[in-house]
């Protein structure tokens, strides 16, 4: 029997099975989303691949046209990216370690004990911690807000490090984001907080489903397109 393929092109292969009624696919950074309803089964998925090979195609050399962002070395001058504005990594030497917003720096402090590797590795952690606090603090105020002026409830928040998804919502009301997405303008944010909580409504990416969305996000394709292209830079 022929399995899915876990790479397609040098993308690796994720399957999101929801309660969706269509399969839709989705590239984010290096990873290929194929969303598919509950029950299709892989042969299906299959297919769906072997069908949208030539768009897979074409996605993988426009990607291949973007820069890929160079790998972080988490020293002092190093631009950090947060709600779409750059911030300069600040490092010095304290005992309250951690991350601070100072001015247009991102205020690292670290140990003097921790020197070299050990300390790139404690700034990393110090970043991601600080981000994933300041995604979960901004993702639930916009989430309160758009679920009162769409009319709709969800039935809780998670933030999490996904390497495929910018969010998400499950049959039971339950929302998931990217911790990620707070390095990405506020106009980007709104687009998939009103665009996961649309789907407790139409829970599919139907004609219904798009409609909804432009009610409370007017320019949604321009943030989509903004999204595919600025991908890389935010995870």
């Amino acid at each position: 029997m022929i399995s899915i393929p876990k790479e397609i092109l040098g993308l690796h292969v994720d399957i999101v099975r929801s309660r969706r009624r269509t399969a839709a696919l989705y590239i984010i950074g290096n990873h290929l989303q194929v969303r598919v309803p509950q029950q299709i089964k892989d042969e299906h998925i299959i297919e769906i691949l072997q069908t949208k090979q030539s768009w897979i195609k074409k996605k993988v050399i426009q990607l291949k046209k973007v820069p890929i962002p160079k790998p972080k070395e988490f020293v002092s001058g190093e631009v950090f990216l947060f709600l779409g504005n750059n911030y300069r990594l600040k490092i010095q030497e304290g005992h309250q370690v951690g991350v601070a917003l100072s001015d247009q720096y991102l205020l690292t402090t670290v140990r003097k004990t921790d020197t070299d590797e050990k300390q790139k590795e404690k700034i990393k952690k110090y970043l991601e911690h600080w981000y994933r606090s300041r995604a979960s603090e901004k993702l639930l105020e916009k989430v309160e807000h758009f679920s009162k002026l769409i009319g709709v409830c969800s039935k809780g928040l998670r933030v999490g490090n996904f390497k495929s998804k910018w969010g998400s919502c499950d049959s039971h009301s339950r929302l998931a984001f990217n911790w990620n997405l707070i390095k990405a303008p506020h106009s980007i944010i709104d687009y998939i907080v009103i665009h996961e909580l649309c789907h407790i409504i139409q829970p599919n990416h139907s004609k219904l489903f798009w409609r909804e969305v432009e009610k409370y996000d007017p320019a949604y394709k321009d943030h989509r397109a903004w999204l595919r292209k600025h991908a890389n830079e935010l995870i």
